[in-house]
């Protein structure tokens, strides 16, 4: 609960979420060094971008690459070293019937004996995605914990029906959702470069038409408009962060004539980009 203390989180700061009701991490759990923590009943998930292992008397197992490891704890027990992970999550079991979701919960045990049930479940291309966002919000202050909320609830419940196999992924959706992604990421790393259309479709495996279809519903606004966006914005950053001239702010993202960069920045911050300086 938000006053118990959670342990230490090594890369990241950890934070109580009133809904879905959890602690976030971002690093990884850790017990005491002086000796192992208890872990209350509740649910432990972690995502993991990177290979970890696991030691003796670990409250976790190897999670792979893209795998999202789910820990169920039943009964209390001792935890005497680290769970790592990108993003971690840790639902006391009050959080989890808040939900609505013990009923599902408790059909992870099967009838298990056992204190806890260890998972390994594969992390789709969207648990991926909002796990990485996650670790980096793209928003900061309110908005930042209203997206962390709303992702640590998607994550709750793949990890709940995932092993249940009730929520299904398609592969081919999956890997289209990746290479959209990929697409984006590209772009969001080089902004300088002449991006067309046809170049990004060919990259996502796609048609002109399907490619701008599908990155309008998975990121609410077309390719282009998503990329003269990151454009302006990093500009606009530019200018106030970093003192750059009008002229070698916009060359930095992809705007070869100074005109057409102050008609861009005007129209989208109602204000020319000299304002910025």
């Amino acid at each position: 609960m938000p006053e118990d203390d959670v342990g230490s989180a090594q890369q990241g700061a950890a934070q109580w979420l009133d809904y879905p009701g959890c602690v976030v991490v971002q690093g990884e759990f850790r017990a005491d060094d002086e000796g192992p923590a208890i872990a209350a009943p509740g649910l432990f998930i972690s995502v993991a971008f990177d290979e970890v292992g696991a030691g003796p008397g670990t409250l976790t197992r190897s999670i792979g690459e893209r795998r999202m490891g789910v820990i169920a704890v039943r009964e209390r027990l001792a935890v005497k070293r680290s769970m790592r992970s990108a993003i971690g999550l840790a639902l006391p079991g009050a959080s989890i019937d808040q939900l609505g979701l013990g009923a599902a919960f408790r059909t992870l045990f099967k009838g298990e004996g056992s204190g806890a049930v260890i998972l390994s479940l594969a992390a789709s291309a969207r648990v991926q995605a909002v796990a990485a966002e996650m670790f980096s919000p793209p928003v900061a202050g309110n908005a930042a914990r209203l997206l962390m909320s709303a992702h640590a609830t998607e994550i709750v419940v793949h990890a709940l029906f995932g092993e249940c196999s009730r929520i299904a992924v398609d592969p081919a959706t999956d890997l289209q959702r990746m290479r959209l992604q990929s697409v984006k990421e590209r772009m969001d790393a080089d902004l300088a470069y002449p991006w067309s259309i046809d170049e990004l479709a060919r990259n996502a495996g796609l048609s002109r038409r399907s490619f701008n279809q599908k990155f309008q519903i998975a990121y609410g606004e077309s390719a282009i408009d998503y990329l003269r966006a990151r454009r302006l914005d990093t500009a606009r950053a530019l200018l106030i962060h970093q003192r750059l001239s009008v002229t070698e702010a916009a060359y930095r993202v992809g705007y070869t004539h100074p005109a057409n960069f102050a008609t861009a920045f005007r129209r989208r911050f109602g204000h020319s980009p000299s304002r910025c300086q």
